[in-house]
């Protein structure tokens, strides 16, 4: 039978003490009510009445004479339970008792008349161990001391024990009076917190305690081998108890009056060893852009997208509070991150002043849980990735027919270089060595490769010591196609561990020790080249000027690789030769330590700490190259017969070399110190609640001779009433050794917030709208990185002046002596300043049927003195390169961010979630410093930041009559305008088509205005399934650099397939040709190689980024995922995502297992 404890849920520890004497505390505890087994939980009329009649009334010896109104009981054969029911029922008294004291199954009879409570009690009770007080209606059933001493004397078991421990609020650390304590599989056995929170039970290494409290989660834990056990037990109101992390801390979800987005590390698990390439429409606010597919690149990301010009626009990335570069978060595992926190607005980050200016992202690594045992998680994976969306080109004979097109249609009366003979025999493979015909992207990449990664972490604690440590390896292979039996194994190969281990330790109850590590070591092979530079050299190379590479001979080393003469002594590249003839090899080593000590000052005043932190970030990297010189052949053109065309005979254009030369070893380093300290402040005052945070940090980052430092003092204040109206101020005041005068300077944030579902008035909507809260911000960030992205000099009140390089001058005698002038490099900045942003949000949090999260805010984002180089001021001033700087520009970023998630137990084995992120920015310059341009569009002062400009097309010529009626073209670059050209737009009508003429063709360029995601995920039982899609809207991409043959003085570029199937051709039906008359000289084809809105296209996207589906066995969890699925896009020449140079995306296809031991 279960226990039924009495609980008082419903007073705090202040009330209790006003109503009980010290020797009355003991009799709230260790008793139960009959009531609450019928309800679940004792009313609060109920609760008060026994409370205060216990704070003033006398309660009675057990065989006490008390007389009170006859009871009359006659029954026969009943359970005591039912006698106690019968005289709740018909007299009025409530029974307090422990079902461990007494068996309320054992029956009895009773024939009492017209007696009192005492007598029937007496009867009842008789040949038990109990003994009982009454106290008017009320009677107390307790265990005989008698029983209680033979209890005490009797021998425990070789492995029963006494255990204590204690039971707190997990978020305000206040303790919880009447919490239950059961031990499962054992019904009746159990204990209860006393006024305290305080608990003891006899236990075994094996017993598991489960805990239970009104209007809290339900805990269970298993003793192990421990002696004392404290437990923190969270709130079951999500709203009230939710807590998030802030700038150097944590609030109350519902307190919180900043735009703060979150989000759990497991939301950004994926068969992908990017982290950052997950974040795309995961989060509200984020804005993200992918530049490249290749295994652990980093994705750029930007916080409400970018607000300034000039300077750094990413936004500030803090580990557990410490600072990390992109590329460390790109590194860490999600299995390692208990969750994401973005600060957005003011309010937000202005505790970190200058380094917060452009949003603030937290990452929290997990941590080990108080009393619980040691739980190992170990997942292995595979993945088989596919490059998807990559650039199609033609084949040779294709390539062939369309470049003799190019080459009549600009000149007719030319004689075509590729003869019919050579098309056919290149179209019919007659010997593909003579008669080449490369597909070289088939021939230097490989269609899949295979990937693998394995994870292991470890977390538990005991009553002092908490841990978690985790380790990653992943390994990721390239899609180069290198050939197995080659000198140089360079294909792309990288080894990344990364290592996460927190301890935390209580040295006493009030200090407490955190020690994180995280390591990431690195090893990574691969060619001495950019993957880029590979693609780009498919692009630029044809398939048919030569082949990769002739058969081997005997006596012959090596690989025989295939060129042409380009000119005198020199020779065409051979992309092939090029990538599999280098090699490098990168080692990385990054550690992160940090130490934090938290110290409780309660003895000063209650809620009063004081927290350290030191941190110090190594980073070192090292790297040698090795290479091989290949050797280059031709075709000896004399020696091929088509009537014999198995048989040539190769000549050597270039000896290369037969033993791999190897470079010295190249490093690299940087490391960061970062300290600060902290005093905090929180406590409630019955509906107030206050807190307070002031900070010191100091920061110092050296890469070379001379380290960058910063620091400052930065605080926060917050008050709240019942949880209804919320005030906070913000503040950092903030260092910069940039500036030689006015180094700090103060930067002030406030928030206010009402929770207008805690009125009386929304009672009648309350089950609809279950939670409601408006919050409004301003403050004011600086950023004392403007500039920089420009090339302005870290220290901006120092003239730089180089005495030897400037201009050259013979002097002496003889005039034979040469010298050098000086140069001045830059001018000191005339009163420079930090960069402001101020920042205005409104938000609102919304819940709807206790079910659906609703956030919605609106943002304003204002900057001012970002520094430029002044643009106005003619070369005739004589400054040269050194143009003076100066904090003039203005810019302004505003816009909308949406987060629905819909969250639903529908029963013990089927639950669901549903989620949605939508964000929308839009910004412009409000001043740049500009030349006095003679029209208004070619300013770029009240335009979008990012703005595409360009000429309008108007279509392509019709005729030569066309292009007799229309503005002259000609000083474009072109020598010859034709029908089949691009026509443009006079907008100044002089005439002329100038860069006067280009105006804005669209307001937003690669990176986009819009981002959204939205996913769903389920489980049943043991299964599970998730997914997840992402796409980007109000996005442009501009293609006027792509043009096929046109070599000025390398190979003729390569012809994408999208131009062979639809461009201008003579005397057809041009009206929908994607590409305009082809030429194959740059001179003839440069007036349609200018931005215009010809070659505009729209670059948004929807992606099925994610899919899992996972069933979990009795020993393991087998999954099957994948990543990168589909796209699908109105722009369909290669991955609207990136460049047609870049390393491609992957689609993957991964098949996993996880343990839990």
């Amino acid at each position: 039978m279960a226990t039924y404890l009495f609980t008082i849920a419903f007073f705090n520890n202040k009330l209790i003490n006003m109503c009980l004497k010290p020797n009355q505390k003991s009799q709230l505890y260790s008793v139960a009510a009959h009531t609450m087994r019928q309800t679940g939980r004792l009313s609060a009329a109920v609760a008060l009445a026994m409370l205060l009649s216990v704070s003033t009334g006398t309660a009675s010896a057990a065989g006490s004479n008390q007389t009170a109104s006859a009871v009359t009981v006659v029954i026969r054969n009943k359970t005591i339970s039912e006698v106690l029911e019968t005289l709740k029922k018909s007299y009025g008294y409530v029974f307090y008792y422990s079902s461990e004291t007494i068996d309320t199954s054992r029956r009895v009879s009773l024939n009492v008349k017209g007696q009192s409570i005492d007598n029937v009690m007496k009867q009842l009770l008789e040949g038990s161990d109990c003994t009982y007080s009454i106290n008017g209606k009320k009677v107390y059933i307790q265990e005989s001391k008698t029983k209680a001493v033979k209890q005490q004397t009797k021998k425990p078991s070789a492995n029963q024990r006494k255990l204590t421990g204690s039971v707190t609020d997990a978020t305000t650390g206040e303790p919880l009076v009447g919490v239950t304590i059961q031990v499962k599989g054992v019904p009746g056995k159990g204990a209860i917190t006393d006024i305290d929170g305080n608990y003891s039970i006899d236990v075994n290494n094996k017993t598991e305690l489960v805990f239970s409290y009104v209007g809290y989660k339900q805990q269970s834990l298993t003793v192990n081998d421990l002696g004392v056990m404290d437990v923190k037990l969270m709130s079951d109101n999500e709203v009230i108890s939710e807590v998030v992390v802030v700038g150097a801390g944590t609030q109350k979800k519902i307190s919180v009056t900043g735009s703060i987005s979150t989000m759990k590390g497991s939301n950004l698990i994926a068969p992908s060893s990017s982290l950052t390439s997950n974040l795309t429409g995961k989060l509200a606010g984020v804005l993200t852009s992918t530049s490249s597919g290749e295994p652990g690149s980093p994705s750029d990301f930007y916080i409400r997208g970018i607000s300034t010009f000039g300077g750094r626009t990413t936004p500030l990335i803090l580990l557990d509070g410490v600072e990390i570069t992109a590329n460390d978060l790109n590194n860490l595992p999600a299995e390692s991150i208990e969750n994401f926190s973005i600060l957005k607005d003011a309010s937000a980050t202005a505790i970190y002043g200058a380094r917060g200016a452009n949003g603030v992202m937290l990452i929290t690594t997990k941590n080990g849980q108080e009393n619980t045992r040691a739980n190992i998680n170990i997942k292995f994976e595979t993945s088989l990735q596919q490059p998807v969306n990559v650039v199609e080109f033609t084949d040779g004979a294709t390539y062939m027919k369309t470049y003799n097109e190019a080459q009549l249609a600009r000149n007719p009366n030319s004689s075509p270089r590729y003869t019919d003979k050579q098309i056919e025999y290149t179209e019919s493979g007659l010997n593909p060595y003579v008669y080449p015909n490369v597909d070289w992207y088939d021939l230097m990449f490989q269609d899949y490769t295979v990937n693998q990664r394995a994870n292991i972490n470890v977390t538990g604690g005991g009553s002092r010591v908490t841990y978690y440590m985790g380790l990653q390896a992943n390994h990721d292979t390239g899609i180069l196609n290198v050939p197995q039996n080659y000198s140089i194994k360079n294909n792309y190969d990288r080894w990344m561990y990364t290592f996460q281990n927190n301890i935390g330790y209580k040295l006493t109850s009030s200090t407490k020790l955190d020690l994180r590590i995280n390591a990431q070591i690195g090893n990574t092979t691969s060619p001495n080249k950019s993957f880029n530079d590979i693609f780009q050299s498919i692009y630029t190379n044809n398939p048919v000027t030569f082949p990769a590479y002739y058969p081997n001979e005997e006596g012959i080393k090596g690989i025989k690789f295939g060129s042409s003469y380009l000119d005198v002594g020199r020779y065409y590249t051979n992309p092939y030769a090029e990538m599999v003839n280098s090699f490098r090899k990168t080692e990385s080593n990054k550690l992160n330590i940090s130490l934090n000590i938290d110290q409780k000052l309660d003895f000063i005043t209650e809620g009063l700490s004081v927290t350290g932190l030191i941190n110090f970030n190594n980073f070192s990297e090292k790297y040698f190259t090795r290479s091989l010189t290949p050797y280059l052949y031709m075709v000896d053109p004399l020696s091929f017969n088509p009537e014999d065309p198995t048989y040539f005979q190769t000549q050597l254009l270039r000896t290369g070399t037969d033993y791999l030369s190897q470079s010295g070893v190249t490093r690299a380093c940087n490391n960061t110190f970062y300290l600060d300290a902290r005093i905090n402040y929180a406590r409630r005052f019955k509906k107030h609640n206050v807190t307070g945070m002031l900070m010191y940090m100091m920061r110092e980052y050296s890469a070379d001779a001379l380290p960058n430092r910063n620091q400052g003092f930065s605080g926060r204040a917050t008050y709240d009433y019942d949880n209804r109206y919320l005030i906070e101020f913000n503040f950092g005041y903030n260092g910069t050794e940039r500036l030689k005068e006015k180094r700090f300077e103060f930067f002030p944030a406030v928030s206010l917030g009402w929770v207008v579902s805690g009125e009386k008035f929304w009672k009648p909507i309350e089950k609809y709208v279950d939670f409601f809260k408006i919050r409004a911000s301003y403050g004011i960030v600086g950023s004392d990185e403007t500039g920089t992205a420009a090339g302005a000099p870290h220290f901006l009140y120092l003239n730089s002046v180089n005495v030897t390089g400037g201009p050259g001058f013979y002097a002496g005698y003889l005039g034979n002596e040469y010298h050098r002038g000086g140069i001045i490099n830059s001018y000191a900045t005339a009163n420079p300043c930090w960069e402001r942003a101020k920042d205005f949000d409104l938000g609102v949090d919304i819940r709807l049927f206790n079910q659906v999260n609703i956030t919605l805010d609106y943002y304003n984002n204002k900057r001012d003195r970002i520094l430029m180089k002044r643009a106005s001021f003619p070369n005739m001033l004589g400054y040269g390169n050194a143009i003076p700087w100066s904090n003039i520009g203005k810019a302004t970023n505003s816009g909308l961010e949406l987060s629905m998630n819909w969250s639903k137990q529908f029963s013990k084995d089927f639950n669901m979630d549903l989620r949605f992120n939508y964000t929308y920015s839009r910004n412009k310059y409000v001043y740049v410093d500009e030349p006095d341009y003679p029209y208004v569009w070619q300013t770029n002062t009240g335009k979008p930041i990012g703005h595409v400009t360009g000429y309008i097309a108007e279509g392509l010529f019709k005729d030569q009559a066309d292009i007799d009626n229309h503005a002259d073209h000609t000083l474009l670059g072109s020598t010859t305008i034709m029908p089949g050209d691009i026509k443009y737009r006079d907008i100044n009508g002089d005439g002329l088509i100038t860069q006067e003429d280009q105006v804005v063709l669209s307001n937003y360029g690669n990176l986009p205005r819009v981002q959204y995601g939205f996913g769903a995920s389920f489980r049943y039982k043991n299964l599970d399934f998730s997914v997840f899609f992402n796409g980007s809207g109000k996005r442009t991409i501009m293609i006027n650099n792509i043009y096929p043959f046109c070599a000025n003085d390398t190979n003729d570029f390569n012809l994408m397939k999208w131009i062979a199937d639809s461009h201008w051709t003579e005397g057809a039906d041009n009206s929908n040709v994607e590409y305009p008359r082809l030429g194959v000289l740059t001179t003839q084809i440069a007036n349609n190689m200018q931005p215009s809105s010809y070659w505009m296209r729209n670059g948004r996207y929807l992606k099925f980024k994610t899919l899992e589906v996972g069933y979990t066995f009795p020993i393991c969890r087998v999954y099957f995922s994948g990543d990168n699925l589909a796209i699908w896009s109105p722009f369909k020449y290669w991955s609207p995502e990136l460049s047609y140079n870049s390393y491609p995306l992957s689609r993957t296809f991964n098949l996993g297992v996880q343990f839990k031991l």
